[in-house]
């Protein structure tokens, strides 16, 4: 055992599982892992924020339509504010899956345009490795 000096940490006597936390430190696999559990995660906490959100907008909405008919009745009022709500979030759902459905058809439209980008790219690199090639061969034969 060493001398420690005054105001020097100590280390903790034992450490419970070091063994365990160890194996896990050593896969590699692991923090990647853990950050797309924790991205998943997020992504459905923030999917439920949102969702959350949309019913409590579409309750105000609904709310805020019904007002408009003051001859109605409390009953009937909540009833065209109920059917408002429903209608709001059936539309926006819709306008999200179209978006949804627009951002997959914008994402395959452009991987085939990088697609063919790189395959012409790659064919102009080959052509002017080989016209490089040919013209240095050219150069070559006339100076030997």
């Amino acid at each position: 055992m060493t001398a420690r000096e005054p105001g020097e940490p100590q280390a903790p006597a034992s450490r419970a599982g070091d063994g365990a936390r160890g194996a896990v430190a050593d896969d590699p696999e692991r923090p990647r892992a853990l950050t797309a559990e924790a991205a998943a995660g997020i992504a459905r906490l923030e999917g439920y924020l949102l969702a959350r959100k949309a019913g409590a907008e579409a309750t105000e909405a609904g709310a805020a339509f019904a007002d408009r008919f003051p001859w109605l009745g409390p009953r009937e009022r909540s009833e065209v504010a109920r059917e408002f709500a429903r209608e709001h979030l059936a539309v926006r759902r819709r306008m999200l899956r179209d978006a949804v459905a627009r951002a997959g058809e914008l994402r395959r439209e452009y991987d085939n345009r990088y697609e063919r980008l790189r395959r012409r790219l790659f064919a102009l690199a080959l052509g002017a490795a080989g016209a490089a090639t040919a013209v240095l061969s050219l150069v070559v034969r006339s100076a030997g």
